[in-house]
This record gives C-alpha cells, sequence and structure tokens, in this order.
C-alpha cells in the first residue's frame, strides 16, 4: 500500500510544470495578440488622420483655389482701358474666372479637378500681369499722345487766334483801302433854274420857275480810288418823298448800295485821281413843287455826298 501511495505524489510537480509552461505559453501568445491589435489600432488610426488631413488639405486648397479666383476676379475688373480689342479679352477671361469659381463649386471633393483649376487659375493670373503692362504701355503712350496733341492743339489755336487776328486786320485794312477808295463830293450845292429867253441860267427858288435842279461839287483827289471812266449819278427826293427822273421807265434807273432807284441827272467823267469840279442837271417828268428836296450823289454805287434844295 505505501509503495502504491507513493507514485501519485513523485508525478504532481511534473503536472504542474506543464500546467504552468502552458499558461506562460497562452500568456505570451497574449501578449503577442495584444500588441498585434494595438498595432493595428495605431496604423488604422494613423490611416484616419492622414485621411482627414488629406480632406483638410483638400477643404483647404478647394477653398484656397475659390479665393484666388475672387482675388483675380476683382484684379480683373480693376482693369479700364479704352482699347477695344483688350477690353473684349478682359471680358472674355471675366467669363472664364465665373465658369472656374463655378466648377470649383461643383467639383469640391474632387482632388484632380481641384488641381487642374489651381493650374488654370495661374495661367490666368500671368495672362492678368501681361495685360497690366499691356495697359500700361498704353496709358503711358496715350499720355504722350494726349500730351503732344494737347501741345498742338494750343499750338494750333494760337495759330488760328494769330491767322483770324491777321484776317481781321487785313479785313479792317481792306475796308479802309475800300472806304478811302470811295469818292469824296465837297462844296454840294444845289440851286433851282430856269432858262431866261431860252438861253439865259437863272437861279431861282421858286417851285414854279424851276425847270432843272443845278447841282455843283468838287470831287476830291484820291490817290488809291481807281482811276478811269466814272458814272456819277443824282438822286432827287421830292418832298412828297417821290424819286424824281427824266422818264419813269428802266432807262432811269441805277444800283446804288445794294438797291435800285431811279435818278434825276447823271454825268460820265474821266476821273485821273485828281481834283474835279462838276456840274450836274436834274430833270424831272413830273414838275417841281413847293418843299423841300433831298440831293444824293453817287458813284460806284456808293453815296458820296448829300445836299438839300428848298423851293417855294
Amino acid at each position: 500500500m505505501d509503495t502504491v501511495n507513493t507514485e501519485p505524489e513523485n508525478k504532481t510537480p511534473e503536472k504542474e510544470e506543464r500546467r504552468n509552461r502552458f499558461l506562460v505559453i497562452i500568456i505570451i501568445i497574449l501578449i503577442l495578440l495584444l500588441g498585434i491589435l494595438g498595432w493595428q489600432y495605431w496604423n488604422e488610426r494613423q490611416t484616419v488622420v492622414e485621411k482627414v488631413k488629406l480632406v483638410e488639405v483638400d477643404n483647404y486648397k478647394k477653398d484656397s483655389v475659390t479665393q484666388d479666383l475672387i482675388s483675380l476676379q476683382a484684379q480683373y475688373a480693376s482693369l479700364k482701358t479704352n482699347n477695344k480689342d483688350i477690353q473684349d479679352q478682359l471680358n472674355s477671361k471675366k467669363d472664364s474666372i465665373t465658369i472656374l469659381m463655378q466648377q470649383a463649386e461643383k467639383y469640391k471633393n474632387d482632388p484632380y479637378i481641384i488641381a487642374q483649376l489651381r493650374k488654370e487659375t495661374k495661367t490666368l493670373r500671368l495672362i492678368m500681369q501681361g495685360f497690366v503692362h499691356t495697359i500700361d504701355s498704353l496709358n503711358t503712350l496715350n499720355q504722350q499722345l494726349t500730351t503732344e496733341r494737347n501741345a498742338a492743339v494750343t499750338s494750333l489755336n494760337e495759330e488760328k487766334k494769330t491767322t483770324n487776328e491777321l484776317k481781321k486786320e487785313k479785313g479792317e485794312l481792306q475796308d479802309k483801302v475800300v472806304q478811302g477808295s470811295v469818292l469824296q463830293a465837297t462844296g454840294i450845292s444845289a440851286d433851282g433854274i430856269f432858262l431866261r429867253f431860252g438861253r439865259k441860267e437863272v437861279s431861282t427858288s421858286r417851285a414854279a420857275k424851276t425847270e432843272k435842279i443845278k447841282v455843283q461839287f468838287t470831287l476830291a483827289a484820291n490817290r488809291i480810288a481807281q482811276s478811269g471812266n466814272k458814272t456819277i449819278y443824282i438822286r432827287v427826293i421830292s418832298p412828297q418823298a417821290k424819286e424824281l427822273s427824266k422818264t419813269t421807265d428802266e432807262s432811269s434807273i441805277f444800283n446804288f448800295e445794294g438797291s435800285k432807284g431811279f435818278y434825276a441827272g447823271t454825268e460820265t467823267i474821266d476821273y485821273t485821281n485828281q481834283e474835279m469840279s462838276l456840274s450836274v442837271y436834274c430833270e424831272s417828268s413830273i414838275g417841281f413843287i413847293p418843299g423841300k428836296y433831298i440831293i444824293k450823289i453817287y458813284a460806284d454805287q456808293a453815296e458820296i455826298g448829300e445836299t438839300t434844295l428848298s423851293l417855294k
């Protein structure tokens, strides 16, 4: 009995050792599993973090592109030019920016399209810089041209002013020449006359006896007047404001100062720019009546003298 009881007691430590080893193995396996799970958790967490960062970066890129486009659109809008071709190109680029902004909003979650939009934005910015340079050059050129034009206009205005002054002076001189070339009748007198016994000329102040009006005057010397044949006309206006003439047809009509009228007497002379005394007889087809007569002398269609005559 003692031998039988001793054997089981010798085997107990071995079983205990095997059990301990098994436990150690289980613990090691658990530790390894925990390590693996921990590594997987950390790896997954890093992946999630990276994805979050990528999403944040993509959102930033999308927002950044949108802001760049808004800024670029404002810069394009600030560019002004009077050149129609360039302004049309600027308007076209502004339309392009509007389309890109719409695409940035529509494809905000597509990194590839956002990247393409960023490239387009950079290209449009480079193009804008070219426009800025061109417009600055044109503005500088326009300023130069404006300055030159203003100088030319000022010079032209000064020349016009000088020309107008010269024309005015020339016109005044011409007027003076014209005025100076008009003959002048001086020492004018008028008398009613009749012929006694048909031959002797007698002065009278009585209208009933007056057969003609004798007008005497002196043509002053005038060096600038045109010499040669000149016709002197005497216009007589009666107290009844009628023009007297020898006849009442066109043969007694003459032109003066843009008008026409009847003359009562005329004389053609050869004027030599020297002083000349004249006597011209005036007739009336209706006779003479008492009252005051106005007598005007004309040469070269201009009035050169005037006097009056009163008959009783």
